[in-house]
């Protein structure tokens, strides 16, 4: 499993990954606006991870939580909540930007794809199923 812990800024939410007590990279999110559709970061909890696959974001993960309301259909209160590429809170609408560094400018990550790439290859190689996010 990996496990996200996050700090909630004002203007965004930065997190670290791990996967077994491992640091992996950086992630940026929107800050959190109480759950608000395609603004707010995602609430805490414990996700599956998919592979995800369209022509707006190839390549990148899907993250579903029934009991959170996350999932890929209209039927959830959050929907195509996706792990892609981004190095601002702009750049995401409610999802997670990995990043191998954080941005020294502004807050944000750098090297987005390098950490997307770097994520595949260990969800893959370690046949990773779930996302657990903490503050």
């Amino acid at each position: 499993m990996l496990r996200l812990k996050r700090s909630y800024l004002d203007n965004c939410t930065i997190g670290k990954l791990f996967y077994r007590d491992e640091f992996v990279c950086y992630t940026v999110e929107r800050p959190w606006l109480n759950n608000k559709k395609g603004e707010s970061c995602i609430p805490e909890g414990e996700y599956d991870i998919e592979r995800y696959d369209s022509s707006k974001f190839p390549d990148c993960f899907s993250l579903t939580c029934h009991d959170l309301g996350v999932g890929l259909t209209s039927e959830y209160h959050r929907n195509y909540i996706l792990i892609h590429p981004g190095n601002f809170p702009g750049d995401v609408e409610g999802c997670i930007a990995p990043g191998l560094t954080l941005h020294h400018e502004r807050w944000g990550v750098a090297s987005s794809r390098d950490a997307m790439e770097k994520l595949k290859i260990l969800i893959h190689n370690q046949n990773i199923k779930k996302l657990k996010i903490e503050g």
